[in-house]
């Protein structure tokens, strides 16, 4: 079989399985089977696939039939204009949480703010791109040694491990004792009675505790924010992700803690995506 012929067959068992961009996606994935860019997949179309291509490309095409998340499949993706990897147990980043690292990097740079503590880190998306494009010192936690491990990785591949420390541990806890200029976090939000209307590519594979958020998917604002009160300088800020209807609520969760100047940053399609505030002048 060419490439031509591989992609037809492989887009129409992707569109039979329900994936919505079935001819993109097969030809990204013939595209990392062969080691080639998708342009070449395009250019190259009368190109003959041999046996050992063909059966790996299958075996990619297999498990996405089965919505295992496409970045598990290829082991990466792209954030913030750098390369992330990213695999089983790691939440998958997404162009969402760019608007909560712009957002702390535009507030750094107005503000003179140096160092971070990001809660939650997963794959290091965050503090890697904070460190990377902004010069931050960046130290983050995580409950999963597996997390942790790979924004270790991730720092290194993007050369920012002198900037970067992360740590394991459960909210704060592991967290070198010292007071930031910034807490940053995108926990996890999902309310319970939300858990079973997830994506099947979410649901099934991505890990749960990186998205339920307790029953009303408030849980660990609370514990973040009440906990980063002792993390936190005077004057500093703490930033959040929230889910498209939750800005009220977080808000005031800030609000009973003594932030101050607490303000709700939207997405690119107008929805409700980050609320952060600064951290008033005493200590609850």
């Amino acid at each position: 079989m060419n490439v031509r012929e591989i992609v037809l067959e492989a887009a129409e068992a992707l569109r039979i399985a329900g994936i919505e961009e079935y001819r993109l996606e097969a030809e990204l994935l013939l595209a990392e089977a062969l080691g080639v860019s998708r342009l070449e997949i395009l250019t190259d179309s009368q190109r003959e696939i041999n046996d050992a291509e063909k059966k790996k490309f299958d075996g990619m095409i297999k498990r996405r039939k089965k919505h295992e998340p496409y970045a598990y499949i290829v082991g990466r993706k792209e954030f913030m204009g750098l390369d992330f990897c990213v695999g089983e147990g790691i939440l998958v980043p997404r162009p969402d949480t760019e608007i909560l690292v712009e957002t702390v990097m535009e507030a750094a740079k107005k503000y003179g703010l140096k160092t971070i503590a990001e809660i939650g880190v997963g794959s290091g998306c965050i503090s890697v791109s904070l460190a990377k494009h902004a010069g931050l010192k960046c130290y983050g936690t995580d409950i999963s040694e597996t997390a942790v491990e790979t924004a270790e990785k991730n720092a290194e591949n993007n050369e920012v491990s002198d900037n970067t420390a992360f740590f394991k541990g459960d909210i704060f806890d592991g967290i070198p004792p010292m007071k930031y200029d910034v807490v940053v976090s995108n926990p996890p939000y999902i309310r319970g009675k939300d858990m079973d209307t997830l994506m099947e590519d979410v649901r099934k594979y991505e890990p749960e505790g990186a998205l339920y958020g307790g029953e009303d998917g408030l849980d660990f604002y609370r514990k973040i924010t009440e906990g980063s009160l002792e993390f936190l300088r005077h004057g500093g800020y703490i930033f959040y992700e929230i889910g498209y209807d939750e800005a009220g609520e977080v808000s005031k969760i800030l609000a009973d803690n003594g932030f101050t100047d607490i303000k709700i940053e939207k997405d690119l399609s107008g929805l409700d995506r980050v609320v952060w505030g600064r951290k008033g002048d005493f200590d609850v």
